[in-house]
């Protein structure tokens, strides 16, 4: 799978498709590349000074548009597999500003 974020790519392996959205989303902000650095800088805050959040998103191929794969309500733990995302599929991390 590649995860597009601020104009770079990076292909990983999807080991687990069952995993929670939450869990790959901690794996990914401490993934280690093999120049010794993070592979992605996950702000904190944006440029306004909001607090971030980040999803998943895929884009949908009808309308050519990012969608965010949030948690649907009553779900928390939503997994790659919930939205038929696989090995081979590009999937992109959004970020999310929610108000502090």
């Amino acid at each position: 799978m590649d995860i597009v974020y601020k104009n770079k790519t990076v292909k990983f392996r999807v080991v687990n498709p069952e995993a929670p959205l939450a869990t790959l989303m901690t794996n990914l902000r401490h993934a280690i590349g093999g120049d010794g650095k993070l592979i992605f800088d996950f702000p904190s805050i944006d440029s306004t000074g909001a607090p971030l959040d980040y999803f998943f998103g895929k884009e949908d191929p009808e309308v050519h548009e990012i969608r965010v794969l949030r948690p649907r309500i009553g779900h928390t733990d939503q997994t790659l597999a919930d939205y038929q995302v696989n090995n081979g599929d590009t999937v992109y991390l959004v970020p999310d500003p929610f108000p502090g």
